[in-house]
């Protein structure tokens, strides 16, 4: 049975309170307001609650669900944003989640986590796409507040997921910043210029130089770039390798990448005069200044029709040359550290009119048709039926398809993979081979 009593003060200043089991063993008090009879009937609808919900009438999760509903959605939010920064994720990124949401709440004006339905959060992003943010930036207010939501619902906060069904944006369609990929002589200028130029921001020449090596030669990011220490290279294994810890990578896990080995040589050299325990550049966070200098004193332009050349452009380098020089798709996806290969060759991978010529001159040549078949047959190289499943070549001639043993000398050959040095992958290719020497 409920219990009512009062507490708090005399001459009837208190309030009535009701104690009731919800289930044996849990007691709970609530506050029942001043007048008796009110506590009274909130202790009978208590007494006669707890009741149904022992015998199964009354679903627990219900009940649960309800008490979420009635909170505020910042206090929803605050709690999903500590369980972000309790999982690992970096500081830049949960304040970056945190203000992607907010603004959405904010666009929405919703209080309540009911109020995030599929629509109406798809008509508040759209509505900040409108006023100025593009496809890409509005995406990502709808993955961070797709994440609040499915977190949510994993903890027992809502039913389902609320906003499963909210589709983001064809990036495509709104691409703000297109980068392009630098050409094997830009960059070797770019090495050239970086190693005999000034100090800027404070990192001399050989510093930038082994910078932007790093870059072109692992696909490293400037923020993984910029934790680097000493202790972060194993250079006497095989492969030499260099590693960034989960907590800095971009996809929170720890990376290890494989090193080109003339790179690995250069540093070894550099590294030597390296403190142990501290970043190799110091604090390094105007990268787009560091290279914008070099660039200009490469006599290369930074913005071109193909799009623009900044830091994340040496990474676009990277891609493009592994798949320039015949990796596979799976293998440069891996090295790429991408999770869908369409981001790996359809955002990273740049081909110039000289790669789709270079393709072209991979194909063999057609000839003439042969006397005994048709013109589609001689094209394609179909057996003919007459030859008994064989190509048949005009009498006299070589087969249409195919390359005779002189041809091979002259015919043109997959492109080999780039390397550092001789004797390893990565090279950059330069008319001027002396620039490598800044890193052999």
């Amino acid at each position: 049975m409920a219990s009512i009593f009062k507490r708090g003060g005399r001459k009837g200043r208190g309030g009535y309170y009701v104690a009731y089991y919800e289930r044996p063993g849990l007691r709970k008090t609530v506050y029942a307001g001043t007048d008796r009879a009110g506590a009274e009937a909130l202790a009978r609808k208590l007494e006669t609650d707890a009741m149904l919900r022992r015998k199964g009438v009354i679903d627990p999760t219900a009940d649960r669900l309800a008490a979420e509903e009635v909170k505020p959605l910042g206090e929803h939010v605050r709690d999903f944003v500590a369980t972000l920064a309790a999982s690992g994720a970096t500081a830049t990124y949960v304040a970056l989640a945190d203000g992607h949401i907010r603004r959405c709440i904010e666009a929405l004006g919703a209080s309540r986590l009911s109020h995030l339905t599929p629509s109406a959060v798809q008509r508040a992003v759209g509505d900040l796409v409108t006023g100025g943010l593009s496809h890409r930036t509005g995406n990502a207010h709808l993955q961070s507040v797709k994440g609040f939501a499915r977190w949510a619902w994993l903890d027992g906060r809502t039913r389902v997921h609320l906003l499963a069904s909210v589709k983001g944006y064809n990036v495509e369609e709104d691409r703000r910043r297109v980068r392009r990929a630098l050409s094997d002589p830009e960059i070797g200028r770019l090495l050239r210029a970086a190693y005999e130029g000034p100090d800027v921001l404070g990192l001399n020449g050989p510093a930038r130089t082994m910078l932007y090596g790093l870059a072109l030669g692992t696909g490293l990011r400037l923020n993984e770039l910029r934790t680097l220490t000493p202790a972060s290279f194993a250079l006497d294994t095989t492969p030499p390798t260099v590693t960034v810890a989960a907590g800095y990578s971009k996809r929170r896990r720890r990376d290890v990448q494989p090193l080109p080995v003339g790179l690995a040589d250069s540093l070894g050299v550099w590294l030597a005069e390296k403190p142990a325990g501290r970043p190799l550049w110091g604090k390094l966070y105007r990268g787009a200044e560091l290279l914008r200098a070099d660039l200009a004193a490469a006599g290369i332009a930074e913005v071109t029709p193909e799009g623009v050349c900044d830091f994340h452009s040496l990474r676009h380098c990277y891609i493009t040359r592994l798949v320039r020089s015949g990796v596979n798709v799976k293998l440069a996806q891996s090295l790429a550290r991408h999770s869908d290969p369409k981001l790996t060759l359809g955002v990273y991978t740049h081909v110039d009119l000289e790669d789709k010529a270079t393709a072209l001159g991979m194909v063999p040549a057609l000839g003439a048709p042969s006397a005994g078949g048709t013109a589609l047959q001689a094209a394609l190289a179909l057996p003919n039926a007459s030859s008994g499943g064989k190509v048949c070549p005009s009498e006299g001639q070589e087969s249409e398809i195919g390359t005779s043993g002189s041809d091979l000398a002259t015919s043109p050959q997959i492109a080999q993979s780039p390397a550092y040095t001789d004797g390893g992958g990565g090279r950059i290719r330069t008319d001027d081979l002396r620039i490598m020497d800044p890193l052999l």
